[in-house]
Protein backbone atom coordinates (compact mmCIF):
# COMPACT_ATOMS: atom_id res chain seq x y z
CA UNK A 1 0.00 0.00 0.00
CA UNK A 2 3.14 2.53 0.64
CA UNK A 3 4.58 1.42 -2.79
CA UNK A 4 1.14 2.51 -4.27
CA UNK A 5 0.89 6.01 -2.71
CA UNK A 6 4.27 6.43 -3.15
CA UNK A 7 4.51 5.58 -7.01
CA UNK A 8 1.13 8.32 -6.81
CA UNK A 9 2.86 10.80 -5.38
CA UNK A 10 5.33 10.76 -7.77
CA UNK A 11 3.22 10.79 -10.48
CA UNK A 12 1.29 14.14 -9.29
CA UNK A 13 4.84 15.89 -9.07
CA UNK A 14 5.86 15.16 -12.66
CA UNK A 15 2.20 16.06 -13.39
CA UNK A 16 3.07 19.46 -11.46
CA UNK A 17 6.09 20.16 -13.14
CA UNK A 18 6.58 22.78 -15.98
CA UNK A 19 6.98 21.42 -19.21
CA UNK A 20 9.11 24.73 -20.38
CA UNK A 21 12.39 24.48 -18.84
CA UNK A 22 13.89 27.92 -19.30
CA UNK A 23 14.67 30.11 -22.61
CA UNK A 24 17.10 28.83 -24.47
CA UNK A 25 17.96 31.72 -26.84
CA UNK A 26 16.19 35.26 -27.93
CA UNK A 27 16.06 35.83 -31.67
CA UNK A 28 16.62 40.15 -32.87
CA UNK A 29 15.48 41.44 -35.71
CA UNK A 30 18.11 44.00 -37.10
CA UNK A 31 17.93 46.07 -40.44
CA UNK A 32 21.89 44.95 -41.11
CA UNK A 33 23.99 42.23 -39.52
CA UNK A 34 27.06 43.16 -39.71
CA UNK A 35 26.46 46.53 -38.54
CA UNK A 36 24.77 45.15 -35.48
CA UNK A 37 26.98 42.49 -34.60
CA UNK A 38 29.40 44.99 -34.49
CA UNK A 39 27.96 47.56 -32.32
CA UNK A 40 26.74 44.86 -29.92
CA UNK A 41 30.38 43.63 -29.51
CA UNK A 42 31.67 47.39 -28.85
CA UNK A 43 28.95 48.69 -26.92
CA UNK A 44 28.36 45.28 -24.30
CA UNK A 45 31.65 43.62 -24.91
CA UNK A 46 30.17 40.17 -25.86
CA UNK A 47 31.83 37.54 -27.76
CA UNK A 48 30.31 37.35 -31.52
CA UNK A 49 30.37 33.35 -32.04
CA UNK A 50 29.62 33.21 -35.67
CA UNK A 51 28.41 35.44 -38.46
CA UNK A 52 27.51 34.47 -41.60
CA UNK A 53 24.06 35.19 -44.14
CA UNK A 54 22.32 33.44 -41.51
CA UNK A 55 22.78 35.67 -38.70
CA UNK A 56 24.78 36.25 -35.72
CA UNK A 57 25.44 34.81 -32.66
CA UNK A 58 25.98 37.01 -29.40
CA UNK A 59 27.27 35.16 -26.30
CA UNK A 60 26.00 37.16 -23.04
CA UNK A 61 27.72 36.69 -19.95
CA UNK A 62 26.49 33.70 -18.86
CA UNK A 63 26.69 31.58 -21.94
CA UNK A 64 22.96 32.57 -22.99
CA UNK A 65 22.68 33.22 -27.06
CA UNK A 66 20.99 36.25 -28.81
CA UNK A 67 20.75 35.99 -32.41
CA UNK A 68 20.48 38.53 -34.70
CA UNK A 69 18.72 37.97 -37.84
CA UNK A 70 18.91 40.41 -40.65
CA UNK A 71 14.81 41.67 -41.39
CA UNK A 72 13.54 41.82 -45.13
CA UNK A 73 11.42 44.64 -44.28
CA UNK A 74 12.28 47.04 -41.27
CA UNK A 75 10.98 45.95 -38.14
CA UNK A 76 11.99 45.86 -34.28
CA UNK A 77 10.45 43.62 -31.50
CA UNK A 78 8.70 45.95 -29.49
CA UNK A 79 5.13 46.55 -29.39
CA UNK A 80 2.27 48.67 -27.87
CA UNK A 81 0.61 47.59 -24.94
CA UNK A 82 -1.62 49.15 -22.29
CA UNK A 83 -0.65 46.65 -19.76
CA UNK A 84 2.53 48.24 -18.52
CA UNK A 85 2.91 51.69 -18.28
CA UNK A 86 -0.16 53.76 -19.18
CA UNK A 87 -1.95 53.94 -22.89
CA UNK A 88 -0.06 52.86 -25.98
CA UNK A 89 3.26 52.12 -24.29
CA UNK A 90 5.99 51.13 -26.26
CA UNK A 91 7.01 47.82 -24.57
CA UNK A 92 10.21 46.47 -24.52
CA UNK A 93 10.42 42.35 -25.33
CA UNK A 94 13.76 41.60 -22.84
CA UNK A 95 14.98 42.76 -19.49
CA UNK A 96 19.02 42.09 -18.93
CA UNK A 97 19.86 41.83 -15.76
CA UNK A 98 23.67 43.51 -15.35
CA UNK A 99 26.07 43.38 -12.67
CA UNK A 100 26.93 47.12 -12.88
CA UNK A 101 23.83 49.29 -13.75
CA UNK A 102 25.87 52.77 -13.14
CA UNK A 103 28.54 52.03 -14.85
CA UNK A 104 27.14 50.72 -18.06
CA UNK A 105 24.34 53.56 -18.03
CA UNK A 106 27.34 56.00 -18.31
CA UNK A 107 28.63 54.07 -21.48
CA UNK A 108 25.58 54.07 -22.89
CA UNK A 109 25.28 57.61 -22.24
CA UNK A 110 29.02 58.97 -23.33
CA UNK A 111 28.45 56.57 -26.39
CA UNK A 112 25.08 58.35 -27.51
CA UNK A 113 23.16 55.45 -27.64
CA UNK A 114 19.25 56.46 -27.08
CA UNK A 115 18.63 55.90 -23.01
CA UNK A 116 16.47 56.50 -20.36
CA UNK A 117 16.87 57.64 -16.90
CA UNK A 118 18.42 54.91 -14.44
CA UNK A 119 15.73 54.59 -11.78
CA UNK A 120 15.55 53.27 -8.13
CA UNK A 121 12.22 51.18 -7.75
CA UNK A 122 13.15 49.98 -4.34
CA UNK A 123 13.30 46.77 -3.69
CA UNK A 124 12.75 45.80 -7.34
CA UNK A 125 16.11 47.32 -7.89
CA UNK A 126 17.36 49.57 -10.47
CA UNK A 127 16.22 50.05 -13.87
CA UNK A 128 16.66 51.89 -16.86
CA UNK A 129 15.60 51.20 -20.91
CA UNK A 130 17.46 52.05 -23.87
CA UNK A 131 17.29 51.29 -27.42
CA UNK A 132 20.08 49.75 -30.08
CA UNK A 133 20.43 51.51 -33.78
CA UNK A 134 17.04 49.78 -35.04
CA UNK A 135 15.03 50.83 -32.61
CA UNK A 136 14.77 47.98 -30.76
CA UNK A 137 13.87 48.58 -26.58
CA UNK A 138 15.36 46.71 -23.85
CA UNK A 139 15.01 47.08 -19.92
CA UNK A 140 18.47 46.26 -17.94
CA UNK A 141 17.69 45.72 -14.43
CA UNK A 142 20.30 45.47 -11.28
CA UNK A 143 19.13 43.65 -7.86
CA UNK A 144 19.64 46.09 -4.58
CA UNK A 145 19.74 43.20 -2.11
Amino acid sequence: MAEKTSQESEKQQLAQKPMLKRVLCNYLPVSSLERAAKWYEETFGLTVRKREPDGAILVLGDGQWLFLMETVDKRNANFITNQWDGENYEMFSLTFEVENIVELHKRLREHEVDVESLVDHGSCGLQFKFKDPDGNKFNVWQDTV
